[in-house]
């Protein structure tokens, strides 16, 4: 059966537009008529135009579905569609996992009032991390560039740190020296398939006292974090190594700028 474009475009429930747009693709190939040049579709233009839709709505690509409907053997099929398969269970292990971040950092911020300059015992996990400054002073390393643009590319599991060496905290210093970095949790490296993590500085899982303190200043100084200290003593433990930390919240008003900080000191 012979259609004009209007009538074919009404039988499948497309607009004039989009049958161009697939002619445009050589998805169908409608005939001319000689006499006066308009288009002509038939049957075979209607079953090419729905199975190409059918392997649009699988998310291939309007090329993939142009080359899956008119050229495609049925091996190359199978082995099309078994990819796509591969690329969407991918695309919900990362969406199932930023699912989860989100519920923690859910929890995270509903909890901020509740743990600001209070100390508790915790398990900190494993975590690569990279060294980006020396205080405020950006580290210049064209080859740690190249990391740490990969590195953004998983954002939010990346996140940014800190990490002040135990010599500091012993020094006495009011204001510690300390490093800026991105880190991301080991497990959560590794289900995200991080490359590289060899050449990243890692700090192994750890017990400590940790808190969150409400900072207005661009540098931790041991007043904010004396408190923590306090604590230690008090409950006869001793610091086994350097402290580390991570942003958690930024907050800004036209009064004030107040950033909250977790801050971890190994036990």
């Amino acid at each position: 059966m012979k259609y004009s474009i209007r009538e074919f475009a009404e039988l499948l429930g497309v607009t004039v537009d989009t049958l161009r747009l697939y002619e445009k693709y050589g998805i169908i190939n409608p005939a001319k008529d000689k006499r006066n040049g308009y288009r002509c579709f038939d049957d075979f233009d209607a079953r090419d135009m729905l199975m190409s839709r059918w392997y649009r709505s699988l998310e291939f690509s309007m090329q993939e579905a142009a080359y899956l409907t008119s050229r495609a053997e049925p091996e190359d099929i199978i082995s099309k569609v078994q990819r796509k398969r591969a690329e969407l269970d991918e695309e919900i292990r990362r969406k199932m996992l930023l699912l989860e971040k989100l519920t923690d950092i859910t929890t995270e911020y509903s909890e901020l009032d509740k743990r600001v300059k209070q100390c508790r015992l915790r398990n900190l996990p494993g975590v690569f991390r990279i060294s980006q400054t020396e205080k405020n002073s950006l580290v210049k390393d064209a080859s740690l560039a190249v990391i740490v643009e990969e590195w953004m590319k998983f954002l939010p599991f990346v996140f940014f740190s800190f990490q002040i060496p135990k010599g500091e905290i012993i020094s006495g210093n009011r204001h510690f020296n300390y490093n800026w970095g991105l880190a991301v949790y080991e497990e959560e490296a590794k289900e995200l398939k991080l490359k590289n993590l060899e050449r990243m500085e890692y700090l192994p899982p750890v017990s400590c006292i940790s808190s969150l303190i409400v900072s207005s200043s661009d540098y931790i100084t041991s007043d904010s974090i004396s408190f923590m200290f306090d604590y230690v003593k008090a409950a006869g433990y001793e610091i086994k190594g350097d402290i580390f930390g991570k942003i958690v919240l930024s907050e800004n008003s036209v009064a004030e700028r107040n950033t909250y900080l977790e801050v971890n000191i190994p036990v």
